[in-house]
């Protein structure tokens, strides 16, 4: 069996000479949850030291001791194993459970399939296949009905018109 991996965060740019990375996480709640190690590009990387600085993070991780090797890891993912993602609340959801999910009007009809989620400081957009063309819907819970997970489906409250697609 292979491994399977999730994207929880990017790696920004080196903070600092002593091989410090600023990395920005796509879940809020990180802080109080960082694990051991993290992987990028599928090899695995100890966290030696963190902190906060404003929205973002600094991590120091072990073996990367200047900026040159810093700058090596900069625009990379950060990943870990389903074990390690973040404990949400019952009204949060992990975006590989909302990727590839139907999204369906307010009266049943299939609009389209969440193909990716974009993560913004100010809130996630979903970026959905409708017809072969990429439409992209805030991810309001606010927006839908329902959000079901499990079944993949996310059906809209409002009038399409209202999402402009």
């Amino acid at each position: 069996m292979t491994d399977m991996f999730f994207k929880v965060g990017k790696i920004l740019k080196p903070h600092g000479l002593k091989g410090n990375l600023k990395v920005h996480f796509y879940d809020k709640d990180r802080e109080n949850q960082i694990p051991e190690f993290f992987f990028i590009n599928g090899e695995k990387i100890f966290v030696e030291n963190f902190g906060r600085i404003g929205p973002n993070f600094v991590i120091k991780f072990k073996g990367i001791d200047n900026r040159t090797d810093a700058e090596k890891l900069k625009d990379l993912y950060l990943e870990v194993e389903e074990k390690d993602l973040v404990k949400l609340k019952d009204d949060q959801f992990h975006s590989h459970k909302i990727v590839g999910s139907k999204i369906i009007s307010k009266d049943g009809k299939d609009i389209g399939k969440v193909v990716n989620i974009i993560f913004l400081e100010n809130g996630d957009v979903l970026e959905v296949d409708i017809k072969g063309k990429k439409e992209t819907i805030l991810f309001k819970k606010d927006f839908f009905s329902m959000i079901d997970p499990e079944k993949k489906i996310l059906k809209l409250k409002y009038e399409e018109e209202f999402y402009a697609f």
